[in-house]
Protein backbone atom coordinates (compact mmCIF):
# COMPACT_ATOMS: atom_id res chain seq x y z
CA UNK A 1 0.00 0.00 0.00
CA UNK A 2 2.87 2.36 0.87
CA UNK A 3 4.61 1.67 -2.41
CA UNK A 4 1.45 2.34 -4.39
CA UNK A 5 0.95 5.60 -2.48
CA UNK A 6 4.48 6.72 -3.36
CA UNK A 7 3.90 5.78 -6.97
CA UNK A 8 0.61 7.71 -7.17
CA UNK A 9 2.10 10.69 -5.36
CA UNK A 10 5.09 10.66 -7.68
CA UNK A 11 2.85 10.54 -10.73
CA UNK A 12 0.81 13.51 -9.42
CA UNK A 13 3.86 15.60 -8.61
CA UNK A 14 5.35 14.86 -12.02
CA UNK A 15 2.03 15.71 -13.65
CA UNK A 16 1.92 19.01 -11.76
CA UNK A 17 5.47 19.80 -12.86
CA UNK A 18 4.53 19.06 -16.47
CA UNK A 19 1.39 21.20 -16.28
CA UNK A 20 3.25 24.13 -14.74
CA UNK A 21 5.82 23.84 -17.49
CA UNK A 22 3.13 23.83 -20.19
CA UNK A 23 1.29 26.80 -18.68
CA UNK A 24 4.50 28.79 -18.37
CA UNK A 25 5.41 27.93 -21.95
CA UNK A 26 2.10 29.30 -23.21
CA UNK A 27 2.41 32.44 -21.10
CA UNK A 28 5.97 32.94 -22.32
CA UNK A 29 4.88 32.61 -25.94
CA UNK A 30 2.03 35.10 -25.41
CA UNK A 31 4.47 37.57 -23.87
CA UNK A 32 6.85 37.12 -26.79
CA UNK A 33 4.01 37.83 -29.23
CA UNK A 34 3.20 41.02 -27.33
CA UNK A 35 6.83 42.09 -27.39
CA UNK A 36 7.19 41.32 -31.10
CA UNK A 37 4.06 43.35 -31.83
CA UNK A 38 5.33 46.28 -29.77
CA UNK A 39 8.75 46.10 -31.43
CA UNK A 40 7.20 46.19 -34.91
CA UNK A 41 5.03 49.17 -34.03
CA UNK A 42 7.96 50.95 -32.39
CA UNK A 43 10.11 50.39 -35.45
CA UNK A 44 7.42 51.66 -37.80
CA UNK A 45 6.11 54.60 -35.80
CA UNK A 46 9.11 55.64 -33.69
CA UNK A 47 12.59 54.44 -34.60
CA UNK A 48 12.13 54.74 -38.37
CA UNK A 49 11.24 58.41 -37.90
CA UNK A 50 14.16 59.44 -35.69
CA UNK A 51 16.19 60.70 -38.73
CA UNK A 52 13.65 63.54 -38.78
CA UNK A 53 15.40 64.99 -35.73
CA UNK A 54 18.64 65.35 -37.69
CA UNK A 55 16.74 66.65 -40.69
CA UNK A 56 15.42 69.48 -38.53
CA UNK A 57 18.97 70.32 -37.47
CA UNK A 58 20.07 70.43 -41.11
CA UNK A 59 17.15 72.71 -41.98
CA UNK A 60 18.19 75.03 -39.13
CA UNK A 61 21.75 75.06 -40.47
CA UNK A 62 20.43 76.08 -43.88
CA UNK A 63 18.38 78.87 -42.33
CA UNK A 64 21.36 80.04 -40.28
CA UNK A 65 23.45 80.12 -43.44
CA UNK A 66 20.92 82.17 -45.39
CA UNK A 67 21.68 85.88 -44.95
CA UNK A 68 18.78 88.29 -45.24
CA UNK A 69 19.09 91.27 -47.57
CA UNK A 70 19.25 94.36 -45.30
CA UNK A 71 16.88 96.20 -47.62
CA UNK A 72 14.16 93.74 -46.62
CA UNK A 73 14.51 94.45 -42.89
CA UNK A 74 14.82 98.20 -42.71
CA UNK A 75 18.56 98.24 -43.36
CA UNK A 76 19.42 95.98 -40.43
CA UNK A 77 22.51 93.91 -41.14
CA UNK A 78 23.61 90.48 -39.94
CA UNK A 79 20.20 88.85 -39.91
CA UNK A 80 19.61 85.33 -41.22
CA UNK A 81 16.43 83.42 -41.93
CA UNK A 82 16.99 81.60 -38.64
CA UNK A 83 16.14 84.84 -36.83
CA UNK A 84 12.59 84.55 -38.14
CA UNK A 85 11.79 81.03 -36.89
CA UNK A 86 10.54 79.86 -33.50
CA UNK A 87 13.64 77.79 -32.79
CA UNK A 88 12.86 77.45 -29.09
CA UNK A 89 9.56 75.70 -29.79
CA UNK A 90 11.15 73.36 -32.32
CA UNK A 91 14.02 72.48 -30.01
CA UNK A 92 11.54 71.80 -27.22
CA UNK A 93 9.65 69.45 -29.54
CA UNK A 94 12.89 67.73 -30.48
CA UNK A 95 13.78 67.25 -26.81
CA UNK A 96 10.31 65.88 -26.01
CA UNK A 97 10.58 63.50 -28.95
CA UNK A 98 14.01 62.29 -27.86
CA UNK A 99 12.79 61.68 -24.32
CA UNK A 100 9.70 59.82 -25.52
CA UNK A 101 11.80 57.73 -27.89
CA UNK A 102 14.15 56.87 -25.05
CA UNK A 103 11.17 55.88 -22.93
CA UNK A 104 10.00 53.54 -25.69
CA UNK A 105 13.47 51.98 -25.78
CA UNK A 106 13.43 51.54 -22.01
CA UNK A 107 9.97 49.95 -22.04
CA UNK A 108 10.99 47.52 -24.76
CA UNK A 109 14.23 46.73 -22.93
CA UNK A 110 12.36 46.05 -19.67
CA UNK A 111 9.87 43.89 -21.57
CA UNK A 112 12.71 41.99 -23.24
CA UNK A 113 14.56 41.54 -19.95
CA UNK A 114 11.46 40.12 -18.28
CA UNK A 115 10.97 37.68 -21.15
CA UNK A 116 14.63 36.67 -21.04
CA UNK A 117 14.35 35.87 -17.34
CA UNK A 118 11.05 34.03 -17.82
CA UNK A 119 12.60 32.02 -20.67
CA UNK A 120 15.50 31.06 -18.40
CA UNK A 121 13.08 29.85 -15.73
CA UNK A 122 11.07 28.00 -18.37
CA UNK A 123 14.23 26.27 -19.54
CA UNK A 124 14.85 25.27 -15.94
CA UNK A 125 11.30 23.93 -15.62
CA UNK A 126 11.89 21.78 -18.69
CA UNK A 127 15.03 20.19 -17.27
CA UNK A 128 13.04 17.80 -15.07
CA UNK A 129 11.33 16.22 -18.03
CA UNK A 130 14.58 16.11 -19.97
CA UNK A 131 16.40 14.45 -17.10
CA UNK A 132 13.71 12.10 -15.81
CA UNK A 133 11.35 11.44 -18.72
CA UNK A 134 12.54 7.86 -19.18
CA UNK A 135 12.28 6.99 -15.48
CA UNK A 136 8.87 8.65 -15.16
CA UNK A 137 7.48 6.72 -18.09
CA UNK A 138 8.98 3.44 -16.94
CA UNK A 139 8.11 3.71 -13.24
CA UNK A 140 4.90 5.77 -12.94
CA UNK A 141 3.79 6.38 -16.51
CA UNK A 142 0.11 6.51 -17.34
CA UNK A 143 0.33 3.04 -18.87
CA UNK A 144 1.60 1.52 -15.61
CA UNK A 145 -0.63 -0.37 -13.22
CA UNK A 146 0.63 1.09 -9.96
CA UNK A 147 -0.84 -1.77 -7.94
CA UNK A 148 1.64 -4.22 -9.43
CA UNK A 149 4.99 -2.60 -8.73
CA UNK A 150 7.95 -4.95 -8.46
CA UNK A 151 10.14 -4.97 -5.36
CA UNK A 152 13.16 -3.74 -7.27
CA UNK A 153 11.19 -0.66 -8.44
CA UNK A 154 10.40 0.61 -4.96
CA UNK A 155 13.70 2.37 -4.35
CA UNK A 156 13.83 4.00 -7.84
CA UNK A 157 10.26 5.28 -7.32
CA UNK A 158 11.16 6.71 -3.92
CA UNK A 159 14.21 8.39 -5.43
CA UNK A 160 12.09 9.74 -8.28
CA UNK A 161 9.54 11.02 -5.78
CA UNK A 162 12.23 12.80 -3.77
CA UNK A 163 13.66 14.32 -6.94
CA UNK A 164 10.21 15.44 -8.13
CA UNK A 165 9.26 16.99 -4.80
CA UNK A 166 12.63 18.73 -4.54
CA UNK A 167 12.26 20.05 -8.09
CA UNK A 168 8.69 21.16 -7.42
CA UNK A 169 9.87 23.10 -4.36
CA UNK A 170 12.47 24.81 -6.55
CA UNK A 171 9.73 25.64 -9.06
CA UNK A 172 7.66 27.23 -6.33
CA UNK A 173 10.67 29.31 -5.34
CA UNK A 174 10.72 30.59 -8.91
CA UNK A 175 7.06 31.60 -8.77
CA UNK A 176 7.74 34.88 -6.98
CA UNK A 177 10.21 35.85 -9.70
CA UNK A 178 7.73 34.86 -12.39
CA UNK A 179 5.09 36.99 -10.70
CA UNK A 180 7.48 39.92 -10.71
CA UNK A 181 8.39 39.51 -14.38
CA UNK A 182 4.82 39.01 -15.59
CA UNK A 183 3.69 41.97 -13.50
CA UNK A 184 6.36 44.05 -15.22
CA UNK A 185 5.10 42.97 -18.63
CA UNK A 186 1.46 43.57 -17.71
CA UNK A 187 2.34 47.02 -16.39
CA UNK A 188 4.34 47.92 -19.49
CA UNK A 189 2.02 46.70 -22.23
CA UNK A 190 -0.84 49.20 -21.69
CA UNK A 191 1.67 52.07 -21.92
CA UNK A 192 2.70 51.17 -25.46
CA UNK A 193 -0.47 52.41 -27.14
CA UNK A 194 -0.39 55.74 -25.31
CA UNK A 195 3.29 56.46 -25.81
CA UNK A 196 3.25 55.37 -29.46
CA UNK A 197 0.38 57.80 -30.10
CA UNK A 198 2.18 60.60 -28.23
CA UNK A 199 5.42 60.07 -30.13
CA UNK A 200 3.56 59.95 -33.45
CA UNK A 201 1.96 63.32 -32.69
CA UNK A 202 5.38 64.79 -31.91
CA UNK A 203 6.88 63.45 -35.12
CA UNK A 204 3.88 64.70 -37.12
CA UNK A 205 4.35 68.17 -35.68
CA UNK A 206 8.10 68.13 -36.35
CA UNK A 207 7.50 66.94 -39.90
CA UNK A 208 5.01 69.74 -40.45
CA UNK A 209 7.51 72.29 -39.13
CA UNK A 210 10.31 70.84 -41.25
CA UNK A 211 8.17 71.10 -44.39
CA UNK A 212 7.11 74.63 -43.46
CA UNK A 213 10.68 75.84 -42.88
CA UNK A 214 11.90 74.20 -46.07
CA UNK A 215 9.15 76.03 -47.92
CA UNK A 216 10.10 79.20 -46.03
CA UNK A 217 13.64 78.80 -47.34
CA UNK A 218 12.42 78.16 -50.88
CA UNK A 219 10.00 81.09 -50.71
CA UNK A 220 12.72 83.45 -49.55
CA UNK A 221 14.93 82.32 -52.41
CA UNK A 222 12.08 83.30 -54.74
CA UNK A 223 11.69 86.77 -53.24
CA UNK A 224 14.58 88.26 -55.25
CA UNK A 225 13.05 87.27 -58.57
CA UNK A 226 9.64 88.52 -57.44
CA UNK A 227 11.04 91.89 -56.36
CA UNK A 228 12.81 92.21 -59.71
CA UNK A 229 9.55 91.43 -61.52
CA UNK A 230 7.73 94.04 -59.48
CA UNK A 231 10.44 96.59 -60.21
CA UNK A 232 9.97 95.94 -63.91
CA UNK A 233 6.24 96.39 -63.44
CA UNK A 234 6.80 99.73 -61.69
CA UNK A 235 9.05 100.87 -64.55
CA UNK A 236 6.40 99.92 -67.10
CA UNK A 237 3.71 101.73 -65.13
CA UNK A 238 5.82 104.87 -64.76
CA UNK A 239 6.63 104.79 -68.45
CA UNK A 240 2.96 104.36 -69.25
CA UNK A 241 2.07 107.25 -66.93
CA UNK A 242 4.63 109.56 -68.55
CA UNK A 243 3.34 108.64 -71.99
CA UNK A 244 -0.23 109.19 -70.82
CA UNK A 245 0.68 112.56 -69.32
CA UNK A 246 2.27 113.59 -72.60
CA UNK A 247 -0.80 112.50 -74.55
CA UNK A 248 -3.09 114.34 -72.13
CA UNK A 249 -0.97 117.47 -72.41
CA UNK A 250 -1.06 117.28 -76.20
CA UNK A 251 -4.81 116.72 -76.22
CA UNK A 252 -5.29 119.59 -73.76
CA UNK A 253 -3.13 121.92 -75.83
CA UNK A 254 -5.03 120.98 -78.97
CA UNK A 255 -8.40 121.40 -77.25
CA UNK A 256 -7.48 124.84 -75.85
CA UNK A 257 -6.45 125.96 -79.33
CA UNK A 258 -9.71 124.73 -80.85
CA UNK A 259 -11.82 126.38 -78.16
CA UNK A 260 -9.93 129.65 -78.52
CA UNK A 261 -10.45 129.62 -82.26
CA UNK A 262 -14.14 128.95 -81.80
CA UNK A 263 -14.56 131.72 -79.23
CA UNK A 264 -12.65 134.24 -81.35
CA UNK A 265 -14.96 133.49 -84.22
CA UNK A 266 -18.33 133.18 -82.45
CA UNK A 267 -18.27 134.21 -78.79
CA UNK A 268 -18.72 137.95 -79.39
CA UNK A 269 -21.97 137.28 -81.18
CA UNK A 270 -23.44 135.21 -78.37
CA UNK A 271 -25.11 136.76 -75.30
CA UNK A 272 -23.15 136.08 -72.10
CA UNK A 273 -26.16 134.41 -70.56
CA UNK A 274 -26.53 132.03 -73.45
CA UNK A 275 -24.40 128.95 -72.85
CA UNK A 276 -21.82 130.72 -70.67
CA UNK A 277 -19.79 127.48 -70.37
CA UNK A 278 -18.74 128.01 -73.97
CA UNK A 279 -15.93 130.11 -72.50
CA UNK A 280 -14.67 127.30 -70.25
CA UNK A 281 -11.26 125.75 -70.71
CA UNK A 282 -11.04 121.95 -70.89
CA UNK A 283 -10.83 120.02 -67.60
CA UNK A 284 -7.41 119.11 -66.34
CA UNK A 285 -6.59 115.53 -65.32
CA UNK A 286 -4.08 114.48 -62.70
CA UNK A 287 -2.74 110.96 -62.21
CA UNK A 288 -2.48 110.29 -58.48
CA UNK A 289 -0.53 107.42 -56.91
CA UNK A 290 -2.48 105.53 -54.25
CA UNK A 291 -0.68 103.26 -51.77
CA UNK A 292 -2.34 99.85 -51.85
CA UNK A 293 -3.19 98.16 -48.57
CA UNK A 294 -2.02 94.65 -47.71
CA UNK A 295 -4.61 91.96 -47.10
CA UNK A 296 -3.96 92.27 -43.37
CA UNK A 297 -4.51 96.06 -43.52
CA UNK A 298 -7.77 95.57 -45.39
CA UNK A 299 -9.03 93.10 -42.76
CA UNK A 300 -7.99 95.43 -39.93
CA UNK A 301 -9.73 98.37 -41.62
CA UNK A 302 -12.92 96.37 -42.06
CA UNK A 303 -12.87 95.31 -38.40
CA UNK A 304 -12.68 98.92 -37.20
CA UNK A 305 -15.83 99.92 -39.11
Amino acid sequence: MGVEYFAVATREVVKTISEKCQVLGKMLEASRVKLHSAQEIAQGSVFSQTPLLQEMNRVFEQLQGSAVDPTMVGGERGKTLFDFVDAETVQSLQQDTLEQTKEVEELLAAHQHAITRIAAIYEFFCTFDKGHAHDVDALVGEHRDLSSIAEEEIKPIEELYDAAVSFFVDMEQCDRFLLQYFTTINDIYPHYEVIFADVQLLFDELRSLRDFYLQFLASYQSVGAELHRRKQYDLKVRQFIEETKAKLAALEHEEIALRSTFCEEHARFLPSTLCPEIQNLPDKFTIVRKISLTKEDVVATQETH
